[in-house]
C-alpha cells in the first residue's frame, strides 16, 4: 500500500502539469475560434467547444509535447534546452495539428462530400449530375491538380480560377476540372 501511494503522489504533479497544457492548448484553441467565428455576431454560429477537431487538435499536441521530452521531469527553471524544446514543441505542434486535420478533413471529404468549413456552413460537393462525389475526384482532381498547376502558373491560374464563381454556372476551373458543383446540404 505504502508504495502504490509513493508513486501515485510522484506521478501526480506530473500529471497535473500535462493536464495543465492540455488544457491551455484546448483553451487557446477554442479562444482562436471564438475571435474568428466570434465576429460572425450571433452565438447560433459559433462551433462547439468539443468537437472531433478538438480532440484531433489535442491529441497532436499531446505527441507533439511528449516526444519533444517536455515531461522527462519538473524544472523550476528554464533552461537554454529547456526552450529550444518549447520551440520545437510549439513548431512541431503547428506542423502535427494542421497534418491531422488535413487528414480529418479528407476522411470528412470521402464520407459526406464536406470539409468542417463546409458542414458549419451547410454546404458540400457534389459531381455535376448531383451524385456523390469520390474522394480520388474531389482531391486529385479538384484540389491537387490546381495546386499544382498554381505552383507553376501563380495568379495566371489561381486569380480566373477564383473570378470564375462569378459567371454563369458559379462554377470555379477546378470545379469544371473535376466536373464538381457544391450545393447546399
Amino acid at each position: 500500500m505504502t508504495a502504490w501511494r509513493q508513486r501515485w503522489a510522484s506521478a501526480l504533479p506530473r500529471t497535473a502539469v500535462v493536464v495543465h497544457d492540455l488544457a491551455m492548448v484546448w483553451l487557446a484553441w477554442n479562444g482562436l475560434r471564438l475571435v474568428r467565428y466570434g465576429l460572425s455576431g450571433t452565438p447560433a454560429n459559433l462551433p462547439p467547444l468539443w468537437s472531433t477537431e478538438t480532440f484531433v487538435v489535442l491529441a497532436a499536441q499531446a505527441l507533439v509535447l511528449w516526444r519533444v521530452g517536455l515531461y522527462r521531469g519538473l524544472w523550476r527553471f528554464a533552461s537554454v534546452p529547456d526552450l529550444v524544446n518549447l520551440a520545437k514543441a510549439g513548431l512541431f505542434g503547428v506542423i502535427a495539428i494542421g497534418l491531422g486535420l488535413f487528414v480529418y478533413n479528407l476522411a470528412l471529404l470521402g464520407q459526406s462530400g464536406q470539409t468542417i468549413g463546409k458542414q458549419w456552413l451547410g454546404i458540400r460537393i457534389v459531381r455535376s449530375d448531383g451524385s456523390n462525389a469520390d474522394l480520388g475526384r474531389v482531391f486529385g482532381l479538384r484540389m491537387f491538380l490546381p495546386g499544382l498547376i498554381t505552383a507553376f502558373a501563380g495568379p495566371l491560374f489561381s486569380l480566373p480560377d477564383a473570378l470564375c464563381i462569378f459567371g454563369n454556372e458559379k462554377r470555379c476551373i477546378h470545379d469544371m476540372m473535376a466536373d464538381t458543383i457544391v450545393v447546399v446540404a
